[in-house]
């Protein structure tokens, strides 16, 4: 009997995998069944893989035929860009030229285009809106509704072009605004939803940019499929103290720079909402689940890449950082195949983005 079966209800039952299966040999899901496949007979239910190579997902919620832009799924690119400081601090928008809300003032965004990746989006959304060439600086926050729409909302910085003033059919015009003024309702808005993002973009702006640190932009690697992987870390009430959650392949936290995949990961179809996802393996991974871990609050790595048009991996991978409860005992986990590591190096806490003071990208699951 696999792993867990007799630990968890049946809708709650997970599919754990091994090794590479064979496609007519791989789990399916199961009406609102999480499937867990066997280990293959790697002890402990401990994970095999290459250096550096992706492990298969030990988890698993349905899965994707195939994914493609525009068919099952849609990506929006956003930006937020500031001038000046302080209470002089502006925001760039743009005047609406859609019917249903034109004249009225957003941010610039729009829809990624199957053949371009995330950030070229962006860019060339900018460009459109605002008349200005821009840099992508980092990812401020990613929104998911249900499992097949995701916005990156990221932090832009001009490099040149002149403000737009000719109205076309992307929109009527760009304008600074001073952000005490968006927040007072002075501006006539199509939705008020970007104001948190202008507030992440203030507060990734007073850390700085870290560069010996990787920044989180989608790293432009085709996804066959939607994944997301769970990076559960426990920090002592001090602070000087930092667990987290990992395969029993990974024996310290050396072993977290070496391995691509680290962390326990599901894979789940369309049928399953992203925020449904979290909640079933939170119950798989640990006893208590979401009463001892937070639900997901940043993302600390992105896999995706709608490019070439044709092809039929334009999925999306997303490391989520969930934290534990420090009023809450370290969770007792479920499965014999994960274990918590401590992670002392300052800057391996950094690379995985667990330090306690670092900016991470906000996650919002609608």
């Amino acid at each position: 009997m696999p792993l867990g079966k007799l630990d968890l209800v049946e809708e709650e039952y997970i599919a754990e995998s091994g090794d590479h299966t064979p496609e007519a040999s791989r789990p399916v899901d199961n009406g609102d069944a999480v499937v867990e496949n066997n280990t293959n007979g790697h002890s402990n239910g401990e994970l095999k893989s290459r250096k550096n190579e992706p492990r298969v997902p030990d988890m698993q919620l349905g899965k994707c035929r195939y994914v493609r832009l525009h068919d099952n799924v849609n990506y929006v690119a956003a930006a937020i860009i500031l001038r000046k400081t302080g209470d002089d601090t502006e925001v760039l928008l743009i005047q609406e030229a859609k019917k249903s809300c034109r004249g009225k003032w957003y941010m610039p965004a729009g829809r990624v285009e199957a053949g371009e990746t995330i950030e070229e989006a962006v860019v060339r959304e900018v460009k459109e809106e605002t008349g200005y060439s821009c840099d992508v600086v980092e990812l401020l926050s990613l929104q998911v509704q249900g499992s097949g729409w995701y916005r990156y909302a990221f932090f832009c910085s001009i490099t040149g072009g002149d403000l737009k003033t000719t109205p076309d059919q992307e929109s009527l015009a760009a304008e600074w605004y001073n952000i005490k003024d968006v927040k007072a309702n002075k501006v006539q808005l199509r939705g008020r939803d970007f104001i948190r993002l202008i507030d992440e973009a203030v507060t990734y702006r007073s850390h700085g940019p870290e560069d010996p640190i990787p920044r989180v932009l989608p790293i432009n690697e085709n996804v066959a499929g939607l994944f997301l992987e769970f990076m559960i870390v426990k920090h002592s009430r001090d602070g000087l103290r930092t667990e987290v959650l990992v395969h029993k392949s990974i024996k310290d936290e050396s072993y977290l720079l070496e391995e691509e995949q680290p962390f326990p990961t599901v894979e789940f179809g369309f049928e399953y909402f992203f925020a449904m996802v979290v909640s079933k393996c939170y119950r798989h991974l640990l006893e208590e689940g979401a009463n001892v871990v937070f639900t997901p609050s940043h993302v600390t790595r992105i896999k995706c890449h709608p490019k070439p048009m044709e092809s039929l991996a334009h999925g999306v991978s997303v490391r989520v950082y969930c934290q534990h409860k420090q009023s809450a005992t370290k969770a007792i986990i479920r499965s014999p195949r994960y274990h918590w590591i401590t992670v002392e190096n300052a800057e391996t806490r950094q690379r995985f983005h667990m330090d306690q003071k670092q900016f991470r990208p906000s996650l919002h699951m609608l």
